[in-house]
């Protein structure tokens, strides 16, 4: 790789899963991409297992780092930290739990350059669900729209598989100051946030991410539990409510532009198959409408 190449920050979070970290550990140090700075956030693991695999990869590459956390900060707060402490040009996150071919961080640094208005961007991807059962990637058509209202119609109105971005490279300037609320759903806020900074790049090609959405998945008990969830209406309010008003307390983006995402955001609510609002307003009205042309036995009278 050559000298003037930029550096790349590749933040880890891990909790007792040193198997798992160990092969998170092979990918990343194995890139074509050479130019990183790996950093480790153990977020205070019980696992003795974890320990070892750290000071095995430090000791092997002076590239990795990394920090022991005094205390579980929770899984946000841990991403958090990463970000906070990353100094390279871009930025991404490697869970313990995926796994990428090693010209993936090539790839996508050289999408990213090739393209100053990227805010991220990330390869096709391959997507394993809560059974390890292998799923397609269904990042099957860009988000690079130079209009803000459509590439946000667009994000909010894909289905989840669609959101996995998050594992992306981030050019890092424009994310420090997004925050990355330890709620639920914060994820998808983060990246909403991220995406009214600049494109979304979707990187032509084989897959080289290969997410494992068993991996760190939560139950909805679970999920209830880690975020102090009491209402019953946590997913209208971690959704709907806030894709409707979240983007009034950007100061990037003018009160006109924040306006107009109050209501193409609306719209790509009602057209998000996932979501209720599809239901009510679309589904159930066009298959009662369709019902009434359907042909009816004719009723035999001797």
């Amino acid at each position: 790789m050559h000298e003037t190449s930029p550096l790349v920050t590749v933040g880890i979070p891990t909790y007792n899963r040193p198997e798992g970290l160990e092969k998170t550990l092979a990918c990343i140090t194995t890139q074509t991409y050479t130019n990183l700075e790996i950093f480790v956030s153990d977020n205070c693991s019980t696992d003795p297992g974890v320990l070892p695999v750290l000071e095995k990869y430090a000791g092997l590459d002076k590239r990795v780092k990394y920090h022991i956390q005094k205390t579980n900060l929770s899984i946000v707060p841990n991403f958090q930290f990463l970000l906070d402490n990353a100094t390279g040009k871009y930025f991404m996150w490697a869970a313990d739990d995926d796994q990428w071919n090693n010209d993936f961080i090539e790839r996508c640094v050289k999408a990213m350059e090739t393209n100053k208005e990227a805010a991220i961007a990330i390869t096709r991807m391959d997507v394993f669900d809560r059974n390890n059962v292998f799923v397609p990637g269904k990042l099957n058509r860009s988000f690079l729209q130079s209009n803000l209202f459509y590439r946000c119609f667009s994000f909010i109105k894909s289905p989840m598989p669609n959101k996995f971005f998050l594992c992306g490279l981030y050019r890092t300037a424009l994310v420090k100051d997004v925050p990355f609320h330890n709620s639920w759903g914060g994820e998808h806020l983060f990246l909403y946030e991220a995406i009214t900074k600049g494109k979304f790049m979707l990187v032509e090609g084989p897959p080289a991410f290969h997410y494992f959405e068993g991996g760190s998945s939560k139950t909805n008990a679970s999920i209830r539990k880690a975020f102090n969830i009491k209402s019953r209406y946590y997913f209208l309010d971690g959704y709907i409510f806030k894709y409707l008003t979240y983007q009034f307390r950007f100061k990037h983006l003018s009160f006109v532009k924040k306006a107009g995402l109050f209501f193409s955001n609306g719209a790509a609510l009602i057209f998000n198959e996932e979501y209720i609002l599809y239901y009510i307003l679309i589904k159930k009205p066009l298959r009662a409408f369709l019902n009434k042309f359907k042909s009816r036995p004719v009723e035999y009278r001797p």
